[in-house]
Parts: structure tokens; sequence; C-alpha cells
């Protein structure tokens, strides 16, 4: 483990202790007859917890978030605090992981709660069990002061530890979620009321619908896991018929999100743009493209026409998974030409799918900047050079001219760039392109 990583974890550890003793130090007395709920709520943490799931990679998720979180708010105290980080250090002995790892988990959990505590009752929070109505201020902030520690906490280590931008980790890690933390405000006051009203009742509802999220969060990741891993192995089998395209459909689909990301689409446009990137040329799995896509030399007129159907066949495969019929369209013309001498319906302009347009972009750029055996691979300002060149021919003119003039032209050169997450100057500069212009169309 780096030395880096194990000085922030000796420095969250440090952080955690001393905000626990800080709470104690400004709040030493404790009301018992309040107590209970943090002992319960804890409880069910710890079941959700122990029953956490796989977000991607190595990286889990848990739910145990919402039971701390109700605790703070059922008894807003130091002792809670304690508690959150007994409950959430027994979860971690029964798991096997590194002592060091354990130590970095339990303090994070610690610090997350103290500072929503803190939060909690500067703005005015008292315990649920004593005032029951929703006090919107203080709630909301001990719920978005808890989420934004716990996950930027968790976002440095895994940085550190993998030598990535801390601000790309955390967005990769939980813009995705930002739905469901939004929905935790609410959720929180729901489980703490029910601990009030309904007592060890409200408990074992609580538990039950903790197991029943764990079990919806890992099946949803499992398909989505699943089906993702199989596009991809479909798209590999493909690739090996051609020695010269290994690798090309994710080096398109990479492409394809980093120019969906400067024209400022949003995610979900840039989620399906990239799926029809990945799949734009799955259609050369039939039979009638093998012997031209081994064949060493140029083409003949015939066998170029054969190799123009192909996006067609692509779509006709494409068409046949009833989740990706919105993706047809642009897997099928995304050889079109902007001045309509593409193929293979000759569309012109806009009247060709953006999607189809980006994957242009992206399928032209990763044909140049590729070794082929009658030339080297282009120079970024080579790029650069031809894409001015086909500008209004070829290539969309307006996305030409936002993907030239935007700084993040030299990630297409970066292969450490996934294309998957993007760097706060770049959420930012979506924000501002969605207030003041309307993305490409």
């Amino acid at each position: 483990m780096k030395t880096s990583v194990i000085a922030y974890v000796y420095a969250v550890i440090v952080a955690s202790a001393a905000a626990l003793v800080g709470t104690y130090w400004f709040s030493p007395v404790l009301d018992w007859g309040l107590a209970g709920g943090a002992f319960a709520l804890t409880l069910v943490a710890f079941l959700g917890a122990v029953f956490n799931y796989r977000v991607q990679g190595n990286t889990f998720g848990e739910v145990s978030f919402i039971p701390y979180l109700t605790a703070i708010v059922l008894y807003p105290s130091w002792l809670t605090i304690g508690v959150v980080g007994l409950g959430a250090l027994v979860a971690e002995l029964i798991k096997p992981k590194s002592a060091i790892k354990r130590a970095f988990n339990v303090a994070q959990i610690v610090l997350a709660s103290a500072a929503s505590v803190a939060a909690y009752t500067s703005l005015g929070g008292v315990s649920l069990q004593v005032r029951e109505d929703f006090v919107a201020l203080p709630h909301i902030a001990a719920v978005v002061v808890f989420l934004l520690v716990n996950t930027i906490a968790v976002a440095a280590a895994i940085g550190l530890a993998e030598g990535k931008s801390i601000i790309k980790t955390w967005y990769k890690g939980n813009v995705a979620g930002l739905v469901y933390d939004v929905i935790a405000i609410p959720v929180v006051y729901a489980f703490a009321r029910a601990y009030v009203d309904w007592h060890v009742g409200g408990v074992v509802a609580l538990c039950a619908i903790v197991l029943g999220v764990r079990f919806t969060y890992q099946s949803k990741h499992q398909l989505e896991t699943t089906n993702r891993e199989l596009l991809e192995l479909f798209v590999q089998t493909v690739e090996f018929r051609d020695p010269y395209t290994s690798g090309h459909s994710q080096r398109v689909k990479r492409f394809s999100r980093i120019i969906a990301q400067v024209i400022g689409l949003p995610q979900k446009e840039i989620d399906r743009i990239s799926t029809a990137a990945l799949l734009h040329d799955v259609g050369k799995i039939h039979e009638i493209f093998a012997p031209i896509l081994m064949k060493p030399g140029r083409l003949t007129p015939e066998e170029r026409a054969i190799m123009e159907l192909h996006p067609i066949k692509s779509a006709e495969l494409v068409a046949k998974i009833s989740d990706l019929q919105d993706i047809v369209p642009a897997v099928r013309h995304h050889h079109e030409n902007w001045d309509g001498t593409g193929y293979p319906d000759q569309l012109k302009g806009k009247e060709i799918p953006l999607g189809s347009r980006i994957i242009m972009f992206a399928d032209t750029i990763d044909a140049m900047t590729t070794d082929r055996p009658y030339r080297k691979a282009l120079t970024e300002q080579d790029v650069r050079d031809e894409l001015k060149k086909w500008r209004g021919i070829q290539f969309d003119p307006d996305i030409c001219d936002a993907l030239l003039s935007s700084p993040d032209f030299g990630r297409l050169f970066d292969k450490n760039d996934s294309g998957n997450i993007q760097s706060l100057t770049q959420i930012l500069d979506i924000i501002r392109k969605r207030v003041r212009t309307p993305a490409v169309a």
C-alpha cells in the first residue's frame, strides 16, 4: 500500500477520534431514555453492512447509511457516534479485510456521523423522540453532510491508491446514485418516525426494508453487469476476424463518450450513444464479410459495396434486442456523411441521427490514430487538420467546431482517459452550455 494512502488513513482515524472527543466535550450529558433508538438503528445498520452489494470491480456499496442517519436524528449525541462506530467495527471484523482497511472504514463512518451530528445540532435539530415534526433545514443538512463526508473520504482513499483524480473518482462512484441520496432525506425521517411510533415493530419492519433494498440493488447491478459483459464479449468475437481492428469498438465507444460530453449532452444520452458506438460494427460477424476482412490488400469496387452493407447488418442485429431499439438508427447511419454522400441511405445534414454523427467522428478518429500496414498512426495535429479539411463534407460542422475548440480535444489521445468520468471543469462547462445554449441536435 502506498505511503500516501497509509498517511491518509491515519489522518482520517485521528480526525474521527478528535471529532468524537469534540462532540463529547461540547455536550457530555446523556439522556439514556433517548439512547434506545441509537442502539436499535445501529443493529439495522449492521445488517445492511453485512449484506453489502458489489458496485463496480472491487468496490462495494451498503444501504446501512440510512439507519446510521436515522440513529443520528433519533439521538444526536456522542453516544450515538460511538455506537455507530462500534456497530461498524463489528461488521468489519466479520469480513476478510486487512486491519488498515477496517480501521479506515470505521473511522470514516465515525467522522461522517460526527459531522452530521454537528450540522444537525448547530442548526437547531433535536431528537425526533422529543420533537416529532419534520424540521427541514437541520434534517437535510444532517443527511447531506453525512453523505458528502462519507463519499469524499472513500473517493480520496481510492484516488490516492490508484493515482487518479479524487474529484473524478468521487463523480464516477456517486453521480449515478444521486437520486437515491436525495430520496434518503424523507426516508430517514420516515425510518425515525417508524421507531418513534412502533418501537420494536418498527425496527423489525426496517430490517425487512433494508434487506429488500439490498437484494434489489444486487439484482439490478448483476443484471446490468451481465448484459454489458455479454455485449462486450460479442463485440470482441466480431473483432477477432480483423487483426487491424482489435479493440476498435471499445475505442470508438470511448471517443464517442468524450465527444458527447464536449457538446454537453446529458448523461443518459451519453450512455445511449456509447452503447451504439460499442455495437456499431457487430454486423461484420455476418459470413459475407469474412473473406473481405481477412484480405490483406486493397478492396475491389464489388468488395467495397459488400462492406458498405455492414451498418445495415449491424442495425438488424441490434434491433433483435428489445431494450436497444432506440439506438438502432444511430447504428445504421454511422457512415452517413454530412453532405449526403455516405451510406447506406445517403442521409444529409441533420437528417442523420445525432448519435450517428458522433460515432462518425469517433470511428474516423480511431482509424486515423491506429497503425495500418500502409501508414503509421496520425498525430494529434494531423487529426485536427483532417477534421478541418472534411468539416461540412464528412463531419457535422457544429460538432467539429465544438470539438476542435474544446480543451478536452486532447482527451481523445490520452489512453488512460476512459471517457466514463469528467473533471469538475467539464461538469461545470456542461452546466454552462445547458443554461446558455441547447445541445447540438
